[in-house]
């Protein structure tokens, strides 16, 4: 297991499992001089399925316990779940900055033509009071929303069976109500499903894929630029990774998804 020094500046970047590798992947582009640190809590994968009072709570006490070990400059909440029910929790409790993910319905509406936008998120994010504020807040009357719920998707990305008959199996009743909805935009709505974007935009080849990556890259870009406005850039170190169950293929996976080899695994914080 790897350690390191209490006062080194650190990057948090969290989800309940791989998802949040799609973001860490561009990240690590940013060459930032912070130690990044990504968190899994795999333990409860996934979060779409679990209550609101439980993600709040839990996901609050993982970042107490990182904040007691490590100097936090800011943090990454990689899942649009953990976002729905514990970003405004994590603003109020700790003073670092907290970049959140949020479903990209603002940019869809710019970019359809028809008006006919598709969401795929989870359960539990879609069930969310955040969720609805951001649709109702963003869509008109002249607007028709296709919700659908990818239920079963974590799972199979998880398992990393990007080209298995089960995850074909689940996609299939998605796509054809995206096309009988005559839908020309989709937003991914969970960090999962950017891990599949290229298969799911195969399969839709006429539609419009959105995901928030890039605008989540520029904020938290924005907030370094704040706090340490003559950061130098270098090669990205070494990035520590903790889980809170042990799966022995998780770091190998890891490594795979970012296409970065120097991954080392840390002791997850209780």
């Amino acid at each position: 297991m790897k350690f390191m020094a209490q006062d080194t500046p650190v990057i948090i970047i969290f989800d309940s499992g791989l998802g949040g590798t799609s973001i860490l992947k561009e990240i690590i582009s940013l060459n930032l001089s912070q130690q990044l640190i990504y968190v899994a809590d795999n333990l409860n994968l996934p979060y779409g399925l679990q209550t609101k009072d439980f993600i709040e709570n839990r996901v609050c006490d993982i970042f107490s316990s990182l904040n007691q070990h490590y100097s936090i400059e800011a943090a990454v909440i990689a899942c649009n779940t953990a976002t729905a029910y514990a970003a405004n929790a994590l603003r109020d409790k700790f003073n670092f900055p907290i970049v959140a993910m949020e479903p990209g319905i603002k940019p869809a509406i710019s970019l359809t033509k028809n008006n006919k936008i598709g969401i795929l998120a989870t359960e539990g994010t879609i069930k969310s009071s955040r969720f609805i504020s951001l649709v109702d807040r963003f869509t008109s009357d002249q607007h028709k929303i296709c919700i659908i719920p990818g239920v079963g998707l974590v799972e199979e990305i998880e398992n990393q069976s990007t080209s298995d008959k089960k995850l074909d199996a689940i996609l299939l009743p998605i796509i054809n109500e995206l096309l009988q909805e005559e839908v020309d935009t989709l937003v991914l709505g969970c960090t999962h499903y950017p891990l599949i974007k290229n298969k799911l935009q195969k399969l839709l080849p006429d539609i419009q894929i959105v995901d928030t990556t890039e605008a989540v890259l520029k904020v938290l870009a924005g907030y370094i630029d704040q706090i340490n406005p003559q950061g130098t850039k270098q090669d990205t170190k070494a990035i520590l990774f903790m889980m809170s169950k042990n799966e022995e293929t998780y770091l190998s996976k890891i490594k795979k998804l970012t296409g970065f080899s120097k991954i080392e695994q840390a002791k997850f914080v209780k």
